[in-house]
């Protein structure tokens, strides 16, 4: 799976590469990253999207999206002198390509489906009758994501970009959404 991940990054990069060489218009955004893992919380970090556009009302864009988010707990069993804390990690990235479609010089609808990729780090550190103690257990997973949005153009120049994005790995289930700005050149 890495070598698919890698070989599409390339693939990406080297359509990106070339289609900004010979552009009409570009556009690039980054913003704010916000999702919910099932049975976590929050995870939070940063997307970026890459959008290319010819004369045609339907273009082709491209999104990033790293997010990272943990939990902490500690505690005591009393009677048996025991105590611990737990520590989960949780780390999320996706890669995502789709069309996009201009409904007027200030509003575009797209669709993105791509790749998702989470890993998942448990750490235990546990004290009893004076002897210590410490477990870890880490997994990564990768499935399908995919997503929707909107992006405006309040001015010519200016990208606002809303955006839903969602991933099945394995039974877990990752929804949420995020908000950028960027320039269109």
């Amino acid at each position: 799976m890495k070598k698919f991940i890698i070989s599409t990054l390339v693939v990406s990069a080297g359509v990106l590469a070339a289609n900004v060489a010979q552009a009409d218009t570009n556009s690039l955004s980054v913003g704010y990253a916000q999702s919910k893992v099932q049975d976590f919380k929050n995870i939070r970090g940063v997307n970026l999207k890459y959008r290319y556009e010819t004369d045609s009302p339907v273009s082709f864009i491209t999104s990033l999206s790293y997010l990272y988010g943990d939990s902490q707990n500690s505690d005591s069993v009393e009677p048996e002198g025991i105590y611990y804390h737990d520590k989960f990690d949780v780390k999320y990235g996706s890669l995502m390509v789709g069309p996009a479609y201009r409904l007027s010089d200030n509003f575009s609808l797209y669709a993105l489906a791509g790749v998702g990729t989470m890993k998942a780090t448990f750490k235990e550190h546990s004290i009893q009758d004076g002897l210590s103690a410490s477990y870890k257990m880490s997994a990564r997973k990768t499935g399908f994501a995919w997503g929707a949005g909107i992006q405006m153009n309040p001015l010519e120049n200016i990208v606002i970009d809303v955006g839903y994005e969602g991933s099945t790995i394995s039974s877990t289930k990752i929804n949420g959404f995020n908000v950028g700005v960027g320039y269109r050149f």
